[in-house]
Protein backbone atom coordinates (compact mmCIF):
# COMPACT_ATOMS: atom_id res chain seq x y z
CA UNK A 1 0.00 0.00 0.00
CA UNK A 2 2.81 2.04 0.90
CA UNK A 3 3.85 1.86 -2.84
CA UNK A 4 0.56 2.75 -4.25
CA UNK A 5 0.71 5.90 -1.88
CA UNK A 6 4.40 6.98 -3.37
CA UNK A 7 3.02 6.43 -6.97
CA UNK A 8 -0.13 8.47 -6.68
CA UNK A 9 1.82 10.94 -5.01
CA UNK A 10 4.61 10.94 -7.94
CA UNK A 11 2.05 11.40 -10.83
CA UNK A 12 -0.06 14.33 -8.54
CA UNK A 13 4.04 15.91 -8.55
CA UNK A 14 4.76 15.13 -11.98
CA UNK A 15 1.38 16.50 -13.33
CA UNK A 16 1.60 19.62 -11.12
CA UNK A 17 4.74 20.60 -12.61
CA UNK A 18 3.62 21.74 -16.14
CA UNK A 19 1.26 23.41 -15.00
CA UNK A 20 2.95 25.32 -12.79
CA UNK A 21 4.96 26.69 -15.86
CA UNK A 22 2.00 27.23 -17.96
CA UNK A 23 0.67 29.19 -15.51
CA UNK A 24 4.09 31.21 -14.73
CA UNK A 25 4.11 31.78 -18.32
CA UNK A 26 0.22 32.95 -18.57
CA UNK A 27 0.83 35.26 -15.30
CA UNK A 28 3.96 37.19 -17.11
CA UNK A 29 2.58 40.13 -18.53
CA UNK A 30 3.59 43.69 -20.53
CA UNK A 31 1.22 46.79 -20.89
CA UNK A 32 1.21 49.31 -23.85
CA UNK A 33 -0.33 52.76 -22.74
CA UNK A 34 -2.19 54.71 -25.09
CA UNK A 35 -2.54 58.34 -24.40
CA UNK A 36 -4.87 60.76 -26.30
CA UNK A 37 -5.23 64.86 -26.53
CA UNK A 38 -9.16 65.08 -26.94
CA UNK A 39 -8.71 69.24 -26.42
CA UNK A 40 -8.29 70.79 -29.31
CA UNK A 41 -5.37 73.80 -29.15
CA UNK A 42 -5.29 77.22 -31.19
CA UNK A 43 -2.14 79.11 -30.36
CA UNK A 44 -1.13 80.88 -33.45
CA UNK A 45 2.41 82.91 -33.04
CA UNK A 46 3.55 86.32 -35.52
CA UNK A 47 7.34 86.79 -35.55
CA UNK A 48 8.05 89.72 -35.05
CA UNK A 49 5.29 90.73 -33.38
CA UNK A 50 5.65 94.35 -33.83
CA UNK A 51 6.34 97.36 -36.78
CA UNK A 52 8.45 99.95 -35.98
CA UNK A 53 8.09 102.47 -39.23
CA UNK A 54 9.99 105.19 -37.59
CA UNK A 55 9.32 108.88 -38.74
CA UNK A 56 6.36 109.30 -41.37
CA UNK A 57 5.68 112.57 -42.86
CA UNK A 58 1.71 113.16 -44.47
CA UNK A 59 0.56 110.83 -47.25
CA UNK A 60 3.97 108.90 -46.96
CA UNK A 61 3.83 105.11 -48.03
CA UNK A 62 5.93 102.72 -46.08
CA UNK A 63 5.86 98.98 -46.32
CA UNK A 64 7.75 96.01 -45.10
CA UNK A 65 9.44 92.72 -47.51
CA UNK A 66 6.36 90.30 -48.23
CA UNK A 67 8.31 87.65 -45.99
CA UNK A 68 8.59 89.82 -43.26
CA UNK A 69 6.22 88.77 -40.86
CA UNK A 70 5.43 84.82 -39.91
CA UNK A 71 2.18 83.27 -38.76
CA UNK A 72 3.00 79.97 -37.31
CA UNK A 73 0.10 77.52 -36.20
CA UNK A 74 1.40 76.34 -32.75
CA UNK A 75 -1.67 74.16 -31.58
CA UNK A 76 -2.86 70.37 -32.45
CA UNK A 77 -5.37 70.98 -35.26
CA UNK A 78 -6.06 72.89 -38.60
CA UNK A 79 -7.24 76.75 -37.82
CA UNK A 80 -8.58 79.05 -40.05
CA UNK A 81 -7.15 82.34 -39.67
CA UNK A 82 -9.02 86.44 -39.58
CA UNK A 83 -7.44 89.68 -40.03
CA UNK A 84 -8.61 93.24 -38.71
CA UNK A 85 -7.08 96.16 -38.41
CA UNK A 86 -8.38 99.27 -35.61
CA UNK A 87 -7.96 102.98 -35.99
CA UNK A 88 -4.85 104.47 -35.03
CA UNK A 89 -4.28 107.07 -31.70
CA UNK A 90 -2.14 109.11 -30.58
CA UNK A 91 0.02 107.31 -27.88
CA UNK A 92 -0.19 110.54 -25.50
CA UNK A 93 -3.67 110.99 -25.55
CA UNK A 94 -5.38 108.01 -27.37
CA UNK A 95 -8.90 109.88 -27.19
CA UNK A 96 -7.91 113.00 -28.49
CA UNK A 97 -6.60 112.81 -31.77
CA UNK A 98 -6.98 109.40 -33.54
CA UNK A 99 -6.99 108.22 -37.49
CA UNK A 100 -9.91 105.90 -39.23
CA UNK A 101 -8.84 103.22 -40.93
CA UNK A 102 -9.84 103.26 -44.52
CA UNK A 103 -12.26 100.80 -45.33
CA UNK A 104 -11.76 101.54 -49.37
CA UNK A 105 -8.64 102.15 -49.93
CA UNK A 106 -8.19 105.74 -49.60
CA UNK A 107 -6.81 107.88 -47.69
CA UNK A 108 -7.91 111.39 -46.17
CA UNK A 109 -8.26 114.06 -43.56
CA UNK A 110 -7.58 111.52 -40.33
CA UNK A 111 -7.69 108.59 -42.58
CA UNK A 112 -5.33 106.09 -43.16
CA UNK A 113 -5.09 102.84 -45.08
CA UNK A 114 -3.16 99.65 -44.16
CA UNK A 115 -2.56 97.05 -46.28
CA UNK A 116 -1.05 92.98 -46.57
CA UNK A 117 0.80 90.96 -49.08
CA UNK A 118 0.91 87.35 -48.57
CA UNK A 119 4.59 86.14 -49.93
CA UNK A 120 3.02 83.56 -52.40
CA UNK A 121 0.78 86.50 -53.75
CA UNK A 122 1.87 89.20 -56.20
CA UNK A 123 -1.17 92.28 -54.73
CA UNK A 124 -1.99 93.76 -51.74
CA UNK A 125 -5.34 92.64 -50.01
CA UNK A 126 -6.65 96.06 -48.01
CA UNK A 127 -7.10 95.06 -43.79
CA UNK A 128 -10.37 96.62 -42.34
CA UNK A 129 -12.39 97.01 -39.18
CA UNK A 130 -14.59 94.81 -37.88
CA UNK A 131 -15.75 95.88 -34.63
CA UNK A 132 -18.18 92.81 -34.76
CA UNK A 133 -16.62 89.86 -35.83
CA UNK A 134 -13.29 87.97 -36.43
CA UNK A 135 -12.35 89.99 -39.53
CA UNK A 136 -11.62 88.96 -43.28
CA UNK A 137 -10.44 85.45 -43.96
CA UNK A 138 -6.30 85.53 -44.08
CA UNK A 139 -4.95 82.02 -43.76
CA UNK A 140 -7.72 79.32 -44.60
CA UNK A 141 -6.67 75.76 -42.89
CA UNK A 142 -3.56 76.72 -41.50
CA UNK A 143 -2.12 73.49 -40.51
CA UNK A 144 -0.15 72.79 -37.27
CA UNK A 145 3.72 73.35 -36.99
CA UNK A 146 6.69 74.96 -38.26
CA UNK A 147 6.57 73.35 -41.80
CA UNK A 148 3.19 75.18 -42.40
CA UNK A 149 4.02 78.62 -41.37
CA UNK A 150 3.08 81.19 -43.80
CA UNK A 151 4.62 84.58 -44.52
CA UNK A 152 3.20 88.13 -45.46
CA UNK A 153 4.11 91.94 -45.10
CA UNK A 154 2.45 94.84 -44.34
CA UNK A 155 1.78 98.44 -46.18
CA UNK A 156 1.09 101.71 -44.74
CA UNK A 157 -0.18 104.98 -46.32
CA UNK A 158 -0.63 108.16 -43.45
CA UNK A 159 -3.21 110.38 -44.52
CA UNK A 160 -2.65 113.71 -45.49
CA UNK A 161 -1.48 117.03 -43.09
CA UNK A 162 -3.70 118.55 -40.88
CA UNK A 163 -2.45 121.57 -41.98
CA UNK A 164 0.34 123.69 -43.83
CA UNK A 165 2.18 126.27 -42.24
CA UNK A 166 4.90 127.52 -44.35
CA UNK A 167 4.40 125.56 -47.02
CA UNK A 168 5.17 122.22 -44.94
CA UNK A 169 2.67 119.62 -44.00
CA UNK A 170 1.63 119.03 -40.13
CA UNK A 171 -0.02 116.84 -37.89
CA UNK A 172 -2.47 118.56 -35.50
CA UNK A 173 -1.00 116.49 -32.28
CA UNK A 174 2.28 115.54 -34.24
CA UNK A 175 4.41 112.25 -31.96
CA UNK A 176 3.85 108.82 -31.69
CA UNK A 177 0.62 106.94 -33.89
CA UNK A 178 -0.16 103.22 -32.79
CA UNK A 179 -2.46 100.93 -34.20
CA UNK A 180 -3.22 97.07 -33.64
CA UNK A 181 -3.60 94.29 -36.62
CA UNK A 182 -5.42 91.54 -34.60
CA UNK A 183 -4.73 87.93 -36.38
CA UNK A 184 -7.31 84.76 -34.64
CA UNK A 185 -7.85 81.72 -35.31
CA UNK A 186 -10.62 78.94 -35.41
CA UNK A 187 -10.49 75.45 -35.92
CA UNK A 188 -11.29 75.05 -39.42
Amino acid sequence: MSVRIVSIALVMFLALIPSSLVLALESDSETITITMTTKTVIEIELNPPNWETGIMGPEEEKNTQKDHFTITNNGNCEVNTYIKGEDAVWVDDPDAYKWELSSDGSNGTQKYVLWYEKADESSYTLIKKDENGFGDLFTPNLGPGGDNAKKFGLKLEVPPADYTKDGVGYFHEGGEMKTTITISGVVA
